[in-house]
């Protein structure tokens, strides 16, 4: 506490030289400069920066990273133009085109065959060689291939028993002889004395529909030549054979119109009297021969 002012007491008078109160104060007259507010050695601080900003700094990083990130990663694909279409020809080189609306369409190689002589697009050989035991003739096949299947398999396999064809007339008109309707498109494949039939529809589907073996088609070396039907009827036989061997059959022998064939004869069925096969025959008496094997015809069959 602050000692009571005593007026007893004696008071020092005040000796103006004796020291100046105000001689450490910087001279205010403007004579001195003013002294800095702050050291200088130490740096300006940065001003805080706004929350808001900072995110959106942030946001837009990692939208750039993801757009770069989906660039890098993504599958190339290829870049069609609006104006350009792009078309997929299905052929033997599997190529595909692409053209402009405005421009001609580009082509494709084709791969192609060489015809047999006189066909217009060549069977070649498919599967093994087939035995000619194993070739029967039959009302509705020879041995396993079936009438009605696709004549590029059909003619393959004989083809690949047999070797090449000797004829191939490729697609023409058919007149009735060999079976197929008259007026219709028939393609007959010769291998020897055998005449395979093919039938082609309007779209161009071509069908194995019959066949004639047939000894005046000539190739009397020919392996087929030797072929049988089922039972065991071969080209050459006589009447008298024929007769024994479809004993439990109805056998005729007719008249027929054909000039070139004077009579034929008939097999069929005694329970049903379905056509079974039919061919060419020298005479009808018993010493006479079959010169041929025919399946039914393939009018109307397929």
């Amino acid at each position: 506490m602050t000692e009571p002012f005593d007026p007893d007491d004696e008071f020092e008078p005040f000796d103006p030289g004796q020291f100046d109160p105000y001689e450490d104060l910087t001279d205010l007259t403007g004579g001195d400069p003013v002294p800095p507010l702050e050291d200088a050695s130490v740096p300006i601080a940065t001003p805080p920066r706004s929350p808001l900003l900072t995110g959106l700094i942030v946001l837009l990083i990692l939208v750039v990273l993801s757009i770069a990130a989906f660039q890098f990663l993504r599958e190339d694909e290829p870049t069609v133009d609006a104006g350009t279409t792009t078309t997929t020809v299905v052929d033997d080189t599997a190529a595909t085109a692409t053209t402009s609306p405005d421009a001609t369409p580009a082509t494709t190689a084709a791969v192609t065959t060489e015809p047999a002589p006189g066909g217009t697009g060549a069977y070649g050989p498919v599967g093994e060689p087939i035995p000619i035991a194993d070739l029967g003739l039959a009302v509705d096949a020879i041995g396993s291939i079936a009438l009605g299947s696709p004549a590029a398999e059909a003619i393959g396999r004989l083809i690949a028993t047999f070797g090449e064809p000797d004829e191939d007339t490729g697609p023409v008109t058919s007149t009735g002889t060999f079976g197929a309707c008259a007026g219709e498109t028939e393609r007959i494949v010769r291998f020897g004395p055998l005449a395979t039939v093919v039938v082609i529809d309007a779209d161009g589907t071509e069908t194995f529909a019959g066949y004639r073996l047939d000894l005046a088609f000539g190739g009397l070396s020919h392996p087929a030549a030797s072929l049988e039907t089922l039972s065991g009827l071969a080209a050459g036989n006589s009447i008298r054979q024929l007769r024994q061997t479809y004993e439990a059959f109805d056998v005729d022998i007719l008249s027929h119109p054909d000039p070139d064939i004077d009579n034929i004869f008939e097999l069929r069925s005694r329970n049903t009297g379905n056509l079974l096969l039919w061919g060419p025959v020298s005479s009808p008496e018993d010493d006479g021969f079959v010169r041929g094997i025919y399946s039914p015809d393939a009018c109307d069959r397929f």
